[in-house]
């Protein structure tokens, strides 16, 4: 069989190609020199490694910034309170959602990321893959997958933006003054994304938009709608006070303005092929400048015995181009034929099909044909395809190698049926019945075109090495802050930000721990016994006793360990002052969903957790995350009887699950009786008057000696307590001054 670089050599001693570059200058007889060579098509491509230039990239502390990362976690700009915009777009999901298709409203758990997530009717209701947030002010001519959202110029941006709102070539005045302000606007009013089915049905989108802000704001028709309101304060620091009657800082132009400011904010540029690009020689492999080559040379081979156009672009670099690797060229949409899975979007006969860009310009030409996005950081932006039907990277090059030969394997296999989204579903192979045939549209106009001479999809018989080479190239477009959870933690809401509703988002995946960055442990190192866990990043983990320290910076933390891939006889084990050990250990997991949870309330300090099996294992995924135990929730606390008003008080006794009683003035103390292993225990104080603090341990706690506490002003206190073994354990209530009629119940889960 020919090789790619013979075919390539052999094309380009008969024909012309598109990048109008002597073969001789390319491609020498002599072995190739790949750094002379990729220099040559770095300078024809005009490549500078250097997308920041001028580009007014907002700092990550920049206080606008800050603020549309809280408007970007709230859950209070979706009609039912139960969606943000990080449920589609979160950091350490590549800044999507980890889906084929994604899930917005009516979620079974609305906090739950990733594959997992799933409707209450089972139904999907999105029809395409949701892209990543990364780099996506990169973009110049539009957004969103049909391109709905778009520059009428991009090249004289005053002309305006175009979006749904109004007519196909006409400029929308809310638009605002980027194309992510603008998109930002689109969520927000679609009912399977953020709006909801029952929410304000039959109003428009401007009094939809303006009654989210009224809510965010705490006026007019929103008044009153959240049962927490911080809102105001954040906008007066970045936008000023209203200064005048009927002025109102808090707008829905100001709210996609600051989401806007905190999406720019994510430039995730500082990739190893920049680096070369720039000049650092050993910043990629031999692997990667081979693919490199491969991307910005492959020209179309041809198609009917004879040349290739010359007015089309080469391969690859054709639809991802310049620096952004997005497309700058041509069109900026194109018909690829990937598998329509999916609800699709009411089109065809099936009315599951998706018309793609024709949905918004009526144009036949475009039918099936969806924007080229950027391929910055595409090794973690996955799935892929605009309804993204593919998990890898060498499936979308095997597509592109041979589209017709992928997609019988694809549909003769159900292929859908492997991704973590659909495999557990008893009914996936039946999901999408009309899938091959909605696909089977775009693949014929694809074939008549490549009859006709187009170069798009005609096989391109990459080997098995091409295709390695050049998905190892994609991956030096990879910024090293996306795989590494303490870099993100900038982009992610923290303790001390505050939650000003709340209802922050509180992503967490299928097990429920807190959701953390992934690990390939195909790929990834075995991390050493005895190193420290690092928080929400994955860890990679092999042999059959393992140890490892935790450390945890503030008291009443909850601790969550959990695995990937462990084996049915795999235990994590847990010890606050030793190395954890079977007979040691005072937690141990439990089994969730086939893998290992453990969780527990810890205080500050080093802590010990094991990964032990009487078998040894290989490649398991470890995670340790964290959250504070004090935290009762992102919605409305559960509501504590005033039981002084009814009972006499209590000074010393037992308390029974559920049961609240009234706490004696003065200094209380309870005790209560664990009976099932791995229990969770909540523990709440309301009513009355003066200052009463709440404690616990193993053993009679006081205000000097105690496990875990909750000390605020006032007697409005809360601990949940997580891993409790059986036993008896001890409940303080402490007053200072005069304190009197404080309810106190304990919930035993």
């Amino acid at each position: 069989m020919i090789t790619m670089r013979r075919r390539i050599a052999l094309l380009i001693s008969l024909c012309a190609v598109a990048s109008k570059v002597l073969a001789s200058d390319v491609l020498p007889s002599e072995e190739p020199d790949l750094d002379a060579k990729l220099a040559q098509l770095i300078a024809q491509h005009e490549l500078t490694g250097d997308l920041t230039t001028g580009a007014n990239i907002p700092a990550v502390d920049d206080p606008e910034v800050q603020l549309g990362k809280l408007l970007f976690f709230t859950k209070a700009l979706s009609g039912n309170k139960d969606v943000a915009c990080a449920s589609c777009h979160h950091p350490y999901l590549g800044g999507g959602d980890g889906l084929a298709l994604p899930i917005g409203t009516l979620a079974k758990d609305e906090d739950v990321l990733g594959p997992g997530r799933e409707t209450l009717t089972d139904n999907l209701y999105i029809p395409r893959n949701s892209p990543t947030v990364f780099n996506a002010w990169t973009e110049k001519r539009s957004l969103f997958r049909d391109a709905r959202v778009e520059f009428l110029d991009w090249l004289n941006p005053e002309r305006g933006i175009s979006t749904p709102d109004v007519p196909y070539e006409q400029a929308d005045p809310n638009a605002g003054d980027s194309l992510l302000q603008a998109q930002s606007r689109f969520p927000v009013i679609t009912a399977s994304e953020m709006r909801g089915f029952d929410f304000m049905q039959g109003q428009s989108n401007e009094a939809v938009r303006a009654h989210l802000a009224a809510r965010i704001g705490d006026y007019g028709s929103g008044q009153g709608e959240l049962f927490k309101n911080n809102w105001r304060a954040h906008f007066e620091k970045v936008y000023g006070a209203s200064t005048s009657p009927g002025e109102e800082v808090v707008t829905f132009n100001n709210i996609t303005k600051a989401i806007a400011a905190y999406e720019k904010s994510m430039n995730f540029t500082n990739n190893p092929w920049f680096a070369y690009v720039r000049g650092d020689k050993s910043a990629i492999t031999e692997s990667q400048k081979r693919g490199a080559f491969l991307y910005l040379y492959l020209p179309p081979p041809p198609s009917d015995g004879g040349e290739p156009p010359t007015d089309i672009p080469t391969q690859c670099v054709g639809c991802h181009n310049t620096d952004s690797f997005t497309q700058t060229k041509v069109s900026n949409y194109h018909r690829l034929a990937f598998p329509q899975i999916g609800p699709g979007t009411g089109a065809g006969d099936t009315q599951t099909n998706d018309l793609g860009r024709m949905h918004r310009n009526n144009s036949e030409a475009d039918i099936f044909s969806f924007r080229s996005g950027t391929l910055l950081n595409i090794e973690v932006t996955g799935p892929y395809g605009h309804a993204g039907n593919y998990d890898t990277l060498e499936q979308v090059m095997e597509h592109y190698n041979d589209y017709r030969a992928t997609l019988r394997d694809y549909f003769d296999n159900k292929r859908w049926c492997q991704q973590a989204q659909f495999k557990h579903r008893e009914d996936c192979e039946s999901l999408f019945v009309d899938a091959e045939i909605n696909t089977e549209e775009a693949a014929k106009i694809v074939d008549f075109e490549i009859s006709d001479g187009a170069p798009v999809l005609v096989p391109l018989d990459l080997s098995e090495q091409d295709i390695t080479d050049l998905v190892n190239f994609m991956k030096a477009l990879t910024d090293p802050c996306v795989k590494d959870a303490a870099c993100l933690q900038a982009w992610l809401p923290q303790p001390h930000e505050g939650d000003p509703d709340g209802l922050q988002l509180r992503a967490k995946n299928e097990l429920g721990v807190p959701l953390y960055l992934p690990a390939n442990c195909l790929e990834g190192d075995t991390a050493s016994s005895g190193d420290t866990l690092k928080l929400d990043q994955a860890e990679c983990i092999s042999g059959q006793m393992q140890y490892f320290k935790v450390q945890v910076n503030h008291d009443n933390t909850t601790l969550y360990l959990s695995t990937r891939g462990a084996q049915k006889t795999t235990r994590l084990l847990y010890n606050p002052r030793q190395w954890a050990t079977e007979n040691n250990a005072v937690v141990r997991s439990k089994t969730v969903h086939a893998e290992q949870v453990l969780t527990v309330t810890l205080n500050k300090g080093i802590h010990y957790v094991s990964i032990a099996d009487s078998k040894p294992y290989q490649s398991v995924m470890l995670a340790a995350s964290y959250d504070s135990a004090l935290r009762e929730g992102a919605k409305k606390p559960k509501e504590l009887p005033d039981t002084c008003r009814s009972m006499p008080p209590l000074n010393y006794g037992q308390l029974f699950d559920e049961q609240a009683v009234c706490a004696g003035a003065g200094d209380s103390h309870f005790y209560i009786k664990i009976t099932e292993p791995d229990s969770q225990v909540e523990i709440r104080t309301r009513h009355g008057f003066g200052n009463t603090n709440l404690y616990v341990g193993q053993f009679w706690p006081s205000r000097n000696f105690y496990d875990f506490s909750s000390q605020h002003s006032g007697s409005d206190e809360y601990l949940k307590l997580d891993g409790l073994q059986p036993g008896w354990y001890f409940v303080s209530t402490l007053g200072e001054g005069a304190n009197h009629g404080t309810t106190i119940e304990v919930d035993i889960k």
